[in-house]
């Protein structure tokens, strides 16, 4: 009777059972249900491991975290030095104005000295693209050097107004080159939870690169602070030199064995590495499989893929210009002074910059925590707000005298605008670094900068008109109404892609739906691995004779 029993009993449970143990936190040790065991049998705690590979491992990821951050930090050098020719005209004119023997301007001149930046910036950026998908993203951050040095070094040496304009012109040159493929070449090297950091970091290069020459113009001669200005360039050279090109780029052009290397570097462990780019190579050869090799760029970015994040990106960054992100940057102090403001331009530039990098800051920072969707409906209803409340606030005070309280009121609105606008005024390099394909994604953050350069130098030069048109209490009304409309139309059709890979934001577009509310609900889905056996390559796999 108990053979016949013992016979049976082996039909059901297997003489052997393979069970995994994770080393470095409690687990769970499971056992079939079917077994006819108490409850504390069939569940029980296992003490915490502590083992060599969990240490490699941690090790590892440390390592890589750390190369990722140097990498960007290598990038963001360069991003600073880019940024330095964008307020190098408010310590170049006042000083010009002053000493008009060396250099005589008038105010036309002016303008195009301060101008021309923003207008040869688009030229760079067409052509950054088709650089970064033929040279690499690395290489055309190199090539975007030359004429940031040459625009440089010219503009300390220029005894002319067309001199000066020329080395305005190959600064502003340089910064179109550097944004596409700067943008790019962080969202393609940092991982999903990595990347929410260090994405938006470029913005505040900028602005502490603003800052930096607000603050060098205050001490120094413009020309000499032209000469200083070659110093980041120089150590952004240096510094970019020794990070490795994009991996996904390498797998691209079928340098596998770099793109290993690089792997290895920027995830700290050649297993990771090897996993990551067998993922990279079966995506590519599916990609490559369904595209035919004629198709161009325009019909590429005709396809769903592509055309839905176009089509976020162009209307976002319009409603982003419309509600005046860039406009309150520049005419701050002019706005500021209508209320009978008197104070030192040059310390308000410099204050303004300062809470400018601050906010670009703390932004970066609350993108780790702080989902996407969340931070542009928040932004955009904060600045419509106080945009709205300034609006009513000058109609309230239309043809009543000055009283001191109107500058407290107008700079509260305005730094209360620059704090909640922050995070539109860096969300579209995020989001073209994150939303586009990676078979478009270099040629179309550099068309895309480009048509943003060009966008906002209209928008710039038909200010004062509309200015002049709307009056200033018109002009924020514009702003909040912008705001608000920007705020439903990120609600409908900006998907979330916080901790999301760029795979995982590809697939998401691929889909039929356009609107975020109609999305496939999988995409929300964190995929968790199965209770299976161990791959062979894991380690602590342990075979457990059940007796």
């Amino acid at each position: 009777m108990n053979n016949e029993r013992d016979e049976e009993y082996s039909k059901i449970v297997p003489q052997k059972m393979a069970y995994h143990m994770v080393p470095g936190s409690e687990f769970q040790c499971k056992v079939p249900m079917s077994m006819s065991m108490p409850m504390p049998m069939a569940k029980q705690k296992v003490r915490k491991l502590s083992t060599i590979d969990e240490q490699d491992h941690d090790a590892a990821n440390r390592r890589g975290m750390m190369n990722q951050i140097l990498s960007t930090c290598a990038v963001l050098l360069l991003s600073a030095g880019c940024g330095m020719p964008i307020g190098y005209s408010a310590v170049l004119l006042p000083q010009l104005s002053m000493n008009s023997t060396e250099v005589p301007i008038d105010v036309s001149t002016g303008s195009w000295i301060a101008s021309v930046h923003s207008l040869a910036t688009p030229f760079g950026s067409l052509i950054s693209g088709p650089l970064a998908d033929y040279l690499g993203r690395r290489r055309t951050l190199l090539v975007s050097v030359i004429p940031l040095f040459l625009g440089w070094s010219t503009m300390a040496m220029s005894y002319s107004v067309k001199a000066l304009i020329f080395a305005r012109f190959l600064c502003g040159f340089a910064t179109g080159i550097l944004g596409g493929p700067g943008q790019v070449y962080i969202a393609e090297t940092a991982e999903p939870n990595l990347r929410s950091l260090l994405i938006g970091a470029p913005y505040v290069a900028y602005s502490c690169g603003i800052l930096f020459v607000y603050s060098l113009g205050t001490i120094l001669y413009w020309r000499d602070v032209a000469w200083c200005a070659n110093i980041l360039p120089a150590l952004a050279v240096v510094s970019i030199y020794f990070i490795p090109e994009t991996p996904a780029w390498l797998v691209r052009n079928r340098l596998e064995k770099r793109a290993l290397q690089a792997l290895t570097f920027l995830r700290g462990s050649e297993i990771t590495a090897q996993k990551e780019l067998n993922d990279m190579k079966v995506r590519l050869e599916k990609e490559r499989a369904t595209t035919k090799t004629n198709e161009n760029i325009f019909k590429l970015c005709c396809q769903r893929v592509a055309i839905k994040p176009l089509f976020i990106v162009i209307v976002f960054s319009l409603l982003q210009m419309f509600s005046g992100t860039f406009i309150v940057i520049f005419y701050a102090i002019d706005i500021i002074s209508e209320f009978g403001a008197d104070f030192d331009t040059n310390q308000a530039a410099i204050w303004t910059a300062a809470v400018r990098v601050l906010c670009c800051m703390i932004f970066c920072g609350i993108l780790i925590f702080v989902r996407r969707r969340l931070i542009m409906v928040i932004s955009g209803i904060g600045s419509g707000v106080f945009c709205l409340v300034l609006s009513v606030f000058m109609y309230i005070r239309m043809g009543q005298p000055k009283m001191p309280y109107d500058v407290l009121v107008a700079g509260g609105c305005l730094l209360g605008y620059i704090v909640f606008n922050t995070a539109l005024m860096v969300m579209p390099g995020i989001m073209i670094g994150e939303l586009f394909p990676a078979r478009i994604r270099g040629r179309t953050a550099g068309g895309v900068f480009a048509s943003m350069n060009v966008a906002l130098f209209i928008f710039a030069k038909a200010f004062p008109a509309l200015q002049a048109f709307l009056k200033m209490r018109g002009v924020f009304m514009v702003f909040a109404a912008s705001s608000f409309l920007l705020t439903v139309f990120m609600c409908l059709f900006q998907p979330e892609t916080k901790g999301r890979s760029l795979e995982h934001i590809e697939d998401y577009f691929n889909g039929d739906n356009w609107l975020w509310l109609k999305r496939d609900r999988g995409y929300k889905t964190v995929k968790l691995l199965p209770l299976e056996p161990l791959a062979e390559n894991r380690p602590l796999q342990r075979n457990v004779e059940h007796a």
